[in-house]
């Protein structure tokens, strides 16, 4: 399979990376590429990058990011990182893709834990990763050319956040079985579905 998967440098992203490449064609893309970059914060950038690619099979976002900061501290603007890059990044992402992916397709786009479980100091990762879940279960339903659209959510990734301390009330998941779920999502002829490891 011929497969893009957007921020490759992270620490999600970058797993998934070198997992597919050793069975796949695998494009990694990211701010900090300098073969494939890419803003998700900005629509040229990613037309720009779907351009440059062959017809895919697969896109996979691991990108994206919000504010952390106490409810009393936050601004408007604070609210708008998250919009702007981990909400509306990836609904201009599935709008892009969709046109450049082969018949039968997939798109996976990442949320997480806060979308359901309160953490604090981050409403505003909540806010976007709820909306993302909505969106994801409506524009499944009228992707055409049977394309799928899924989303994983996981937990804290164990070795960037202590082992034994709990996050959203959740002990942290490790990073392969969190990849094995970007994986199944792949062939899995389902769509819609939010997939949840934590």
């Amino acid at each position: 399979m011929k497969i893009l998967v957007i921020g490759a440098t992270g620490t999600i992203g970058k797993e998934i990376y070198n997992t597919l490449k050793e069975h796949h064609e695998v494009y990694g893309a990211s701010r900090k590429n300098d073969s494939y970059p890419i803003d998700i914060t900005n629509k040229d950038s990613i037309e720009k990058l779907f351009k440059k690619l062959p017809k895919l099979d697969a896109v996979i976002n691991a990108a994206g990011t919000a504010a952390w900061k106490p409810l009393s501290e936050l601004t408007e603007e604070d609210y708008y990182i998250g919009i702007q890059s981990k909400l509306m990044g990836q609904v201009n992402l599935v709008h892009i893709a969709n046109k450049h992916l082969k018949d039968n397709g997939s798109i996976t786009l990442t949320t997480g834990i806060l979308a359901e479980h309160y953490e604090p100091n981050t409403v505003p990762l909540s806010l976007v990763n709820g909306a993302l879940h909505s969106f994801v279960n409506a524009a499944s339903r009228e992707l055409e050319r049977n394309i799928r659209l899924n989303v994983v959510a996981s937990g804290a990734i164990a070795g960037g956040f202590p082992k034994d301390k709990k996050f959203a009330g959740y002990l942290p998941v490790q990073i392969e079985d969190v990849v094995k779920i970007y994986e199944y999502t792949l062939t899995n002829t389902n769509t819609g579905q939010i997939l949840k490891i934590y």
